[in-house]
């Protein structure tokens, strides 16, 4: 039985959308066709197949951020002892930390330097996390943030992705928490890792 969870995770880590509105599609015409009986079911109204095809994709997707966040919290466990991406996630989280810590340490610095004249004013952080895709354009960074907020209980600031003017350079940002803005797919990651992995936290303010 666990064996065949696992394989369920890994079709469900892969479903796209479409995928599987078109899966749900297949099964309400086959429920409409026939019920369990073999004789012919009464058509489903509209709102009834809507809210089955809501409900089907977010359980998938409840399922997908699951099994995403459980590599970062448990890399080796989860893609094995000698797994490249495990080292290469472990190298992520490390530099995500790194980035935090430099940030605080700098705040902290500008804070008991005797001049105030003279300060570091920019918090511009770059590292090679701002040269993947997956945390630029993807939407892998919000597993980085809730792991350092979670794991690491970093919670007085929120690391973002800024994109520069140039329009191809990104840079790490900081922002404190309580006026962090977050996006509603960030706000339902967040939600659905705390109540799998840490069911006794707080969110943080989202």
């Amino acid at each position: 039985m666990a064996e065949s969870r696992k394989v369920n995770q890994k079709k469900v880590n892969s479903l796209k959308l479409p995928r599987v509105f078109s899966a749900l599609e297949d099964k309400i015409s086959l429920f409409k066709a026939t019920n369990p009986n073999g004789t012919p079911s009464s058509p489903m109204r509209a709102d009834e197949i809507r809210q089955k095809k809501i409900d089907y994709y977010e359980e998938e997707f409840k399922l997908a951020v699951a099994g995403n966040y459980r590599k970062y919290r448990f890399p080796y466990k989860t893609l094995g002892e000698k797994s490249a991406e495990a080292d290469s996630l472990i190298c992520d989280e490390e530099r995500i930390l790194s980035a935090y810590n430099l940030f605080k340490a700098v705040r902290e610095a500008n804070a008991s330097f005797a001049s105030h004249e003279t300060k570091i004013i920019d918090d511009v952080i770059t590292c090679p996390l701002t040269q993947m895709e997956q945390y630029t354009t993807g939407d892998e960074f919000v597993y980085l943030q809730a792991w350092l907020y979670f794991e690491k209980r970093s919670r007085d600031f929120i690391p973002y992705m800024y994109l520069l003017g140039d329009g191809s350079t990104y840079i790490i940002r900081f922002m404190p928490a309580s006026s962090y803005r977050w996006n509603y797919k960030d706000k339902e990651v967040f939600a659905i890792i705390q109540a799998a992995f840490y069911p006794t936290d707080s969110l943080p303010g989202i």
